[in-house]
């Protein structure tokens, strides 16, 4: 995936007119999708000139990828922030689901917007979850080299923990909103802890 062509300003005032553009991109992206989007729409929502779009913008998908780009790190920021005096990736894991689902509890409108950008173009969908899973993985084979985890590919691991983390996100803030996020991930965490299948036989 290319990065997007985006011009970042040098003075407050510049910034703060990037981020009242992405504001109302976000906005209308929700709204509308990507498609039913237009630049004026964006330009309106931002109370900016069309002209003031290119300043910072090469293209409508260029602020979109650059939303998905932010959205990566500010979720991953949000879950570090919350695990960096955890000592045990058990511990992690916990702290971090509850923290993702902390995060989309706040910003729900994250799920549309990344979801849609399969139907966009592949390569953004692709490149937002090979990223986050690379961090991930990287994360994982630090706890196998100190003996906390098991020797499996983390590769699969992390796919298997981010796919837990996005469902579990959509069934308890998206198709039913709930603030009793410590039952649920006691629930991940036990499965995890314990396995899923019983003995042969039994």
């Amino acid at each position: 995936m290319n990065k997007p062509t985006v011009y970042h300003p040098k003075t407050k005032r510049g910034e703060a007119t990037m981020n009242r553009l992405l504001e109302s991109a976000e906005a209308n992206f929700l709204e509308k999708g990507f498609y039913n989007t237009s630049i004026v729409d964006i330009i309106r929502g931002a109370n900016v000139a069309l002209g003031t779009f290119y300043v910072y913008f090469e293209d409508k998908l260029s602020i979109y990828q650059y939303l998905l780009l932010q959205y990566s790190r500010q979720i991953r920021r949000h879950i570090a922030v919350n695990i960096a005096d955890l000592e045990t990736r058990k511990e992690m894991e916990r702290v971090g689901l509850k923290s993702f689902l902390e995060y989309i509890k706040k910003y729900p409108h994250t799920y549309n917007i990344i979801w849609e950008s399969l139907y966009i173009d592949k390569s953004l969908f692709v490149h937002y979850y090979k990223t986050f899973a690379e961090f991930y993985v990287r994360a994982l084979d630090k706890a196998k080299d100190e003996e906390q985890i098991k020797d499996y590919n983390n590769e699969v691991v992390a796919y298997v923990l981010m796919g837990i983390a996005n469902f579990v996100g959509l069934r308890w803030t998206v198709f039913e909103d709930t603030d009793d996020f410590d039952s649920i991930v006691d629930e991940v965490m036990r499965l995890l802890d314990e396995g899923l299948f019983l003995p042969k036989g039994r």
